[in-house]
């Protein structure tokens, strides 16, 4: 498992990778409250896809937010999202 962020993780299977989601619980009732959970959001025949899929993934994210957003604005925050695979590539 490799993480990328607070939020998503890679693991893999000896025939793909998965791009999955960090979260937990948040119901109060539930006896799993605060225990963490794992959302997969795509299964990947290769790192770049997998790459690509993480970039989707933080795009919706932040096109999905209630609030109105600028292009520019959506322009900035896949900048960014780029810029974090970039540091890992880099060992940074």
């Amino acid at each position: 498992m490799i993480k990328i962020d607070d939020e998503y993780i890679i693991n893999a299977t000896e025939s793909c990778y998965t791009l999955e989601k960090i979260g937990q619980v948040e119901d109060v009732n539930s006896k799993n409250y605060g225990n963490e959970t794992r959302t997969i959001y795509g299964y990947y025949t290769t790192l770049e896809n997998l790459l690509k899929g993480y970039i989707e993934a933080k795009t919706r994210k932040f096109v999905s937010k209630k609030t109105i957003n600028t292009f520019q604005e959506l322009i900035n925050e896949m900048k960014e999202t780029r810029n974090v695979i970039k540091n890992i590539m880099e060992g940074e």
